[in-house]
């Protein structure tokens, strides 16, 4: 993990309060999918930690949505500013090549990580389900997604593709074409949730990126601990430093 300083090279709207930030600039340790950055944003004290949505020839891709005063500001950065930025941060997607028939499920901005896992993956010649729900069609960024990736869409109106939450389609969708080699997946904590439940009803490896709350980003403050189970019961685990990213049968679901 470095502190390092990127030049903005574009900072784009997509849809609705979606913005893509491209950043230039290296790294010493390669990001690879499932990691974040942690950003300075002034005027602020604390950083701001956004996952990886793309990492390639010293080009870093951001994924974010307006949600408050710092991401505004955010959105404000023109190119060829400089940003403060920490990372690359904690653990990532774990890849085995044996996997093969590999379903990615985001939600929202949970998509971010997928995004880069999706481009990794092709890599490896991987059959890549991806399966993206979102609030409505406008709310789907179809400019940003990989090429060479079965797409299955869903929104919670209905307005574009199935209509319906993320997880109820991937469950419909494994009854109809059978069981993947694994599942990884990003967004909201109930998504993620049932994501768990899916693979622990078919004995399927999953990892999710969990999304908590942040505030040091490395692992001192304790303030984005998830419940994980221990031989012992439960003990807490530090999601910037010991995650984001855990298998699902490891997370304390609540």
């Amino acid at each position: 993990m470095e502190a390092k300083r990127f030049k903005i090279r574009r900072n784009i709207w997509l849809t609705e309060k979606l913005y893509l930030l491209e950043l230039e600039g290296s790294f010493n340790q390669t990001p690879i999918p499932g990691q974040f950055v942690h950003i300075k944003i002034e005027p602020f004290f604390l950083r701001r930690p956004f996952s990886i949505a793309g990492y390639k020839d010293n080009y870093l891709k951001i994924l974010y949505r307006i949600a408050g005063r710092a991401t505004d500001i955010l959105a404000q950065k023109k190119e060829d500013e400089l940003l403060g930025l920490i990372g690359p941060s904690g653990n990532g997607f774990p890849v085995n090549k044996k996997w093969e028939n590999v379903y990615l499920a985001a939600g929202g901005t949970g998509i971010a990580p997928l995004l880069f896992l999706a481009e990794t993956l092709k890599k490896k010649n991987c059959n890549i389900t991806f399966f993206y729900g979102a609030r409505t069609s406008d709310c789907i960024a179809f400019n940003i997604l990989p090429y060479g990736v079965n797409y299955v869409f869903s929104t919670d109106d209905g307005s574009y593709g199935y209509k319906g939450l993320v997880g109820d389609i991937l469950k419909r969708y494994i009854m109809e074409n059978g069981v993947p080699d694994v599942i990884y997946s990003g967004g909201p904590y109930e998504m993620l949730r049932k994501i768990a439940e899916i693979s622990k009803k078919y004995n399927l490896s999953a990892f999710v990126s969990l999304e908590n709350r942040m505030a040091c980003g490395v692992g001192i403050c304790y303030g984005c601990v998830t419940k994980i189970k221990c031989k012992d019961g439960w003990e807490y685990k530090r999601v910037c430093k010991d995650g984001p990213v855990f298998n699902t049968e490891e997370v304390l679901w609540e």
